[in-house]
This record gives C-alpha cells, sequence and structure tokens, in this order.
C-alpha cells in the first residue's frame, strides 16, 4: 500500500508541476500581449523614426514635398478657413467633402493657424471625382451588393427571387 502512495503522490506532484508551468506560461503571454494591444506599443518609442532625420524633417515629407522652411507663417483663422473643401449637399454627381487626393495636407482646419502653408507646398493629384458604377450585370449567379458569385456558391437559389432560398 505504501508503494502505491508513493507513486499517487509522485503522479500528483508531476501534475501540479506541469499545472503551475502551464499557468505561468500563459501569464507571460498575457503580459506580453498587453504591451503590443491592437498593434499599439503603449506609447513607446519602439518604432519612432530614423534618427536624425525624424527630427529634422516633418512627417509627411515622403508624401508632400517639404518647403524647407523652418519658421511658421503669418496666416490667421480668417485667411485658412476658405481652404476646406465644402460642396453643396443632395447633388446627385455624388460630391461629398470626403476629398481623396489632397493638393495638400493643410486643409484649413490647421490648430494654430500659424502651421497651415509653412511646411509643404502645393501638388498636382489625380482627379478627386467619382464616377458611379454602371448598372449591375445580368448573369447566372445570385448578385451579392454589386458583383456576382459563382453559381455552385449557392445551390439553392433561383434567379426570380434571389433574396429567398
Amino acid at each position: 500500500m505504501s508503494k502505491l502512495y508513493k507513486n499517487m503522490k509522485m503522479v500528483g506532484s508531476v501534475f501540479m508541476i506541469a499545472i503551475v508551468f502551464y499557468l505561468a506560461s500563459r501569464l507571460v503571454y498575457y503580459l506580453y500581449s498587453l504591451k503590443n494591444k491592437n498593434g499599439f506599443s503603449n506609447y513607446s518609442l519602439d518604432h519612432a523614426g530614423l534618427y536624425p532625420r525624424a527630427d529634422t524633417v516633418p512627417i509627411l515629407t515622403g508624401d508632400y514635398k517639404y518647403t524647407g522652411n523652418k519658421n511658421v507663417s503669418d496666416n490667421s483663422y480668417s485667411e485658412i478657413w476658405w481652404h476646406y473643401p465644402i460642396f453643396k449637399e443632395g447633388s446627385y454627381k455624388q460630391i461629398t467633402n470626403n476629398l481623396r487626393y489632397w493638393k495638400n495636407p493643410d486643409e484649413g482646419t490647421c490648430v494654430r493657424a500659424e502651421f497651415c502653408g509653412a511646411l509643404y507646398e502645393d501638388q498636382e493629384n489625380k482627379s478627386n471625382i467619382v464616377l458611379p458604377l454602371p448598372e449591375s450585370p445580368d448573369g447566372p449567379g445570385p448578385r451579392v451588393n454589386y458583383y456576382r458569385t459563382d453559381v455552385n456558391v449557392f445551390p439553392h437559389t433561383t434567379n426570380d427571387f434571389p433574396g429567398l432560398y
């Protein structure tokens, strides 16, 4: 009976060590994942930029041409407001204030107006005019949003009532 008791005690201690090891590994994983929650680095300077370039040129220099000016401009709020795009609402031309290609990041909403027009030059971009899609093509497959799927994806559909299967 004592030999069986020793074996049970050894199995219990091995089992307890395995549980402690598992919990410790889960704790380490959890603490590591807190650091990179949602892809952020919790305000650490892991990806602060390459020195000295990150300290000498503005952040959007790769996308917009830098003027080289190291001073602020003489702009005031009464001069910059008209740079913000405002289009007529309710247009069938599908024109919105959401521009895809900006000519300059200084779009009239600079906080401290002196920063508008100080760092970047205007650039020529693609057109911001959005054309609506043509009518969806007829086809044998069921329509999902604008496009048609393969016929064999939804085998129980009919073209008579595409929403009812």
